[in-house]
């Protein structure tokens, strides 16, 4: 699939039809997310969860995952603050950055492998760290859900079916004219 038909089809899917995704299609997965930049090595971790009982319960006791049917796996993404300056405000806001970066490349790479994802941060950090066993000193991100979409995904309201942001020329008052 070509990279701009990737990012068309990309959305957030909340409905999938419980097929297992292959070892091979999560190493790729794995392979799309560690090649997002990152500010400095051995900040990022990834989580790899495909029990099917661990599953079920993240989609019970974690408040945005509201998926209809279970997906076959979640990756948590995480940022060792160890390894970060976290007394920084900077090191603090580039490994989030790259967190999203990691993301934005799984997300791509999982519609090239027909897979659908939803990104999810709305859960409580001592739930998250509680149910992945994550110590203290790494940070849990952002949870995906991953699994094959359903045949008929319902369709997205006008309003979020355009991601179009304000764009703005030299200042902030200045629109910006895309041409095509």
């Amino acid at each position: 699939m070509e990279l701009d038909l990737a990012m068309r089809k990309r959305r957030m899917f909340r409905e999938f039809d419980g097929r297992p995704v292959s070892r091979e299609d999560v190493d790729k997965l794995l392979w799309a997310a560690g090649r997002a930049q990152q500010g400095r090595p051995g900040v990022r971790h990834l989580i790899v969860v495909d029990d099917p009982a661990l599953i079920k319960t993240a989609v019970q006791v974690l408040p945005g995952f509201v998926i209809t049917v279970d997906p076959a796996l979640i990756i948590v993404h995480c940022s060792d603050l160890g390894a970060v300056e976290v007394d920084n405000v900077a090191g603090d806001g580039i490994s989030r950055i790259d967190t999203g970066a990691a993301l934005a490349h799984l997300g791509l790479m999982a519609r090239q492998l027909d897979l659908g994802t939803c990104t999810i941060t709305s859960w409580s950090e001592a739930a998250v760290r509680e149910l992945f066993d994550i110590p203290e000193h790494v940070r849990p991100d952002a949870t995906v859900v991953i699994g094959y979409p359903i045949e008929k995904p319902r369709v997205p309201n006008a309003r979020g079916a355009h991601f179009r942001p304000a764009i703005h020329h030299n200042s902030f008052h200045t629109p910006y004219e895309v041409q095509s």
